[in-house]
Order: C-alpha cells, then sequence, then structure tokens
C-alpha cells in the first residue's frame, strides 16, 4: 500500500470507531436512565449502518465478505432489544395503576360518619359535641348516626349525620325531614345526601353555610363536589328589615333573600285601638328572593312593602292587636292582604309592653308602578278573643325619600 492509501485507510478505520464509540456512550447513558440494557446493541447496529463501505474495504489481500450477515444478524438483535425495550414499558404501565397518589385518594374516601367528620374539622367547619343517636333514630335502618352539636345555633342546636345501608332507607329518612319541614317553618331543617350518606342541619343555619358541609360531605365521599360556595359580602348586609337602608341585603332563613329598593316617607301620627297604641316607623320596598315560594305563597322573585311597626299596651291587661293581619289597597284598585307567613310581628300583648316587627305585603311583579296614594286597614284590638277597639285606617301618600 502507499503511504496516501495508508493514512486513508487510517482515517476510514478510526472514524468509524471514535463515532461507534460516542454512539455506544450515549446507549449506557440511555441504559442507566431507563434501566434497561437492550439498547447497548442498537449502537452496533447504527454503525454498521452509518459505515457499511467499511466491510467492503480490502485488509491484507483479503475481502471481508460478511456485510449481509452482520446486518442482518445486528436487524435481529435490534429488534429483539426492542422488544425487551417494550417489555420494560409493559412493566412500567401496572406501576402506575399502583401509583401510591392513586391508592393515597382511594384510602382518604369516606367509609365511616367518623371519616366524613374528619373532613368536617379537616375544612374549618363549625363542631361542638359529637354523640351517638339513640336508636328510635332510624335505628332500624341506618348503619350509623351522629348527633353534631353546632353552639351557634343555640343551646342543644345542630344537626345529623347518618350512614345507611341502601338508597330505598336513605330516602325514608330524607323524606321525613323534607315533609316535615314543609309542614311549617319551626320544622325546616336542611338536608342533603351524598352516596348512602345524609347529613340534616337546623333550618336556622343559613344557606350558604349548610352548603359548606353539604359540600365537604360530597369531597369526603366521592373525592369532589360541584356544590358552590358564595363569598358573601358582609359590606351590604344588613340585621334585619327595620333597619335595612337602599341597596342592602338581609337574609330570612325561611322567606328568603330581601334587597331594599327603596325607602319612602312615612307618618309621624301615632294611632290608637283600645289600649293598644301603634306607630308606623318606615316604609320601604324590596325584592324578595324566596326560599320556598310554595310554602310562603309568593312567586320565586317578587316585590314586596314593608311596614315596620311599634305598638305598646297601654293596659295591664293581656290584648292581642294584629297588624300581620291588615289589607293595603292603592289609588289604582288593587286591594293585597299582608302575608302573615312572613310577618314577623308577635300579636300577643301582655301588659305593659312595647314590640316591634315588620308586617309584608306582596306587591308582585308590578310593584308600586303608578301608585301614588295607599291606604292600610287594621284589625281592632281584642280581649279574650273578643273585640274592645275600633278598626284603624291609615292613608300614606307615595313619597320616596
Amino acid at each position: 500500500m502507499s503511504p496516501s492509501f495508508n493514512c486513508l485507510y487510517g482515517l476510514k478505520v478510526i472514524l468509524p470507531l471514535v463515532v461507534f464509540k460516542e454512539v455506544n456512550e450515549q446507549a449506557k447513558q440511555f441504559n442507566s436512565e431507563h434501566g434497561t440494557d437492550n439498547y447497548y446493541w442498537l449502537s452496533a447496529f447504527l454503525y454498521v449502518l452509518l459505515y457499511p463501505d467499511f466491510l467492503k474495504w480490502e485488509y491484507r489481500g483479503g475481502i471481508l465478505k460478511m456485510k449481509k450477515k452482520l446486518i442482518f444478524s445486528a436487524a435481529l438483535v435490534l429488534s429483539l432489544g426492542l422488544a425487551g425495550c417494550g417489555g420494560e414499558k409493559a412493566k412500567e404501565e401496572p406501576q402506575k395503576e399502583n401509583d401510591p397518589k392513586t391508592e393515597e385518594q382511594q384510602k382518604v374516601l369516606a367509609k365511616t360518619v367518623d371519616d366524613v367528620i374528619k373532613y368536617f374539622k379537616e375544612d374549618g367547619l363549625e363542631l361542638g359535641e359529637v354523640s351517638d343517636l339513640p336508636n328510635d333514630e332510624f335505628g332500624n335502618i341506618r348503619k350509623e348516626g351522629k348527633r353534631i352539636l353546632i353552639p351557634s345555633l343555640g343551646v342543644d342546636s345542630g344537626g345529623r349525620l347518618f350512614l345507611f345501608d341502601s338508597e330505598e332507607n336513605l330516602q325514608k329518612a330524607k323524606s321525613y325531614y323534607d315533609e316535615l319541614g314543609n309542614s311549617g317553618p319551626m320544622f325546616y331543617s336542611h338536608t342533603h345526601q351524598s352516596g348512602l350518606f345524609l347529613i340534616q342541619m337546623n333550618g336556622d343555619m343559613e344557606d350558604n353555610e349548610f352548603a359548606k358541609y353539604a359540600a365537604s360531605l360530597e369531597t369526603a365521599v366521592t373525592g369532589s363536589t360541584t356544590i358552590e360556595i358564595k363569598e358573601e359580602s358582609k359590606a351590604n348586609k344588613a340585621d334585619n328589615l327595620t333597619v335595612a337602608n337602599v341597596g342592602e341585603v338581609v337574609k330570612d332563613d325561611f322567606a328568603g333573600t330581601y334587597t331594599i329598593t327603596d325607602l319612602y316617607e312615612a307618618p309621624t301620627e301615632k294611632y290608637k285601638s283600645a289600649d293598644v297604641e301603634f306607630s308606623i316607623d318606615g316604609i320601604k320596598t324590596a325584592k324578595l328572593k324566596a326560599e320556598n315560594p310554595d310554602l310562603i305563597e309568593t312567586s320565586a322573585e317578587t316585590n314586596v312593602l314593608i311596614l315596620s311597626i311599634t305598638g305598646e299596651n297601654l293596659s295591664d291587661d293581656t290584648v292581642s292587636f294584629h297588624p300581620d293581619t291588615a289589607k293595603m289597597t292603592t289609588d289604582t284598585k288593587r286591594q293585597i292582604e299582608a302575608n302573615v307567613m312572613i310577618s314577623p310581628f308577635e300579636s300577643e300583648f301582655i301588659g305593659k309592653v312595647i314590640q316591634k316587627g315588620e308586617v309584608i305585603f306582596d306587591l308582585g311583579e308590578e310593584g308600586l308602578d303608578g301608585v301614588k296614594e295607599l291606604k292600610f286597614i287594621f284589625e281592632p284590638t281584642s280581649k279574650d278573643a273578643r273585640k274592645i277597639g275600633e278598626e284603624i285606617t291609615v292613608v300614606v301618600p307615595v313619597n320616596k325619600k
């Protein structure tokens, strides 16, 4: 061989070997990261494919005739290696099913009433004393039952948390509470079901507050919830209808949510029927979004007129005065009776007491549109179911403040 051929031949040999070494190093790194050794053979196969001419070179008078055999062998080894790699992947798939996070999520889903109560605590919900329910509270159809006291609702007030053995038995209990609530405001309570768990809470709890318990229950049982918790702004909330101003919201657990729309001038006179003297301290209108329209006999959303009244019994006797049964007429020829269901006024006056309250009229969609004058007719004061006073009529011009 000439020196130039020897130099060229040397480059032909050395260069592929350098490439082979680099490819092999990359293969080792891949093997280390993926926990397999099949890819060592990949570098050999690449070497053959990239430098097939090397196998044709003459060396010491002979010709290497191994090209086809080597390529076939390398291809076979590569296919086996790739199959092995697929096997490694297959081994990895079952591991995903046993992923620690998935197992952890499955473990935390509630199986017992105590599991749910832990969720309540973790979610920062108010919890007082928790105790076992007596057997007479669905003990024959439930698996578990706990009494939960909520201190902010008052002494011995709160609710119950049940786990039932079937959907049928759960519905029996839920229907009992729901139907009891429909019989009167005193018996109303919140209920919510998730799986075979049922939570029941005193109706004095605000809707949004109960929603927090319901959402926590759903998360405990199913791992998620679709219940939305409203962020209520205290800036526009009023404590009661008497002090509420335009734009302020008053929440009544029985009637619903009032949003004050307008204030009107109230008469300054005092009126008297027998021994009861009363005054109209305020007149305002509001939008009422009813909590249970059928129960209080209103539309789901309606306009109402609110009279704030103060009554005083000037005698030592116990008498009755019923402003919550008053009638209202308008100069547009409408007649509306006070909605006694949502008019919070105590009618019994024990000797020499003063009582305050609201009398509410359902104005419907019309509101006070076009009305210039209102007339209120109050029934006479009574004693021992006998009328002892006169009927009182109060005429009020409609003037916004």
